[in-house]
Formats: structure tokens, C-alpha cells, sequence
């Protein structure tokens, strides 16, 4: 009894860790899309609309960004498959002790 309420507490605690670190991603995502949309604001309030210089210069930014925006949903997303093989990795050890007790 003692080893499944050690593994109780560490599911516990790796689910907790889990639930803490999308927290703090969520944040900090948001965070960097709001400087994002204030970046782009400042730039288009900035921006000399008739020197092709600059017009030159905002689609080149703007490529960037783009490239910046999917790196980080890469990110997320790779992020969210990593939790869902902890997940099932949980979900399959505790059938497994399940099973084992059951005999």
C-alpha cells in the first residue's frame, strides 16, 4: 500500500508541475502577443506610408514577424504533444498497477 500511495503523490505532483508550467507558458504567450500587437502599431504609427523605403522596410518586418508568430505556435504545439505523452504514460502506468493489484 505504501509504493501506491508513493506513486499517488507522484502523479500529484507531476500533474501539479504540469498544470503550473501551461500556466506560465499561457502567460507568457500572451504576454508576447501583446507586445507583438503593440509593436505593430507603434511601426504603422512610425512608418513614412509614401517612401517605398519604408514600405520595403515594414514587409521585410512583417515576414519576420510571421516567421516569429508560427515558430512560437510551433512551440505551443510541440509543447501540448509532450504533455499528452506524459499524460498517457500516467494513464498507462496506473492501468498497469491497477492490474498488478488486482492479482
Amino acid at each position: 500500500m505504501s509504493n501506491k500511495n508513493r506513486l499517488n503523490e507522484i502523479r500529484g505532483e507531476t500533474l501539479n508541475a504540469m498544470a503550473r508550467n501551461e500556466m506560465w507558458f499561457k502567460l507568457l504567450l500572451g504576454i508576447c502577443g501583446v507586445a507583438e500587437v503593440v509593436g505593430l502599431i507603434i511601426v504603422c504609427w512610425l512608418m513614412n506610408w509614401s517612401d517605398p523605403t519604408h514600405r520595403l522596410i515594414f514587409a521585410v518586418t512583417m515576414l519576420v514577424w510571421v516567421n516569429l508568430f508560427l515558430w512560437i505556435y510551433t512551440l505551443a504545439v510541440r509543447n501540448r504533444v509532450g504533455e499528452q505523452r506524459i499524460l498517457r504514460s500516467i494513464e498507462v502506468l496506473a492501468d498497469t498497477t491497477n492490474e498488478e493489484e488486482e492479482r
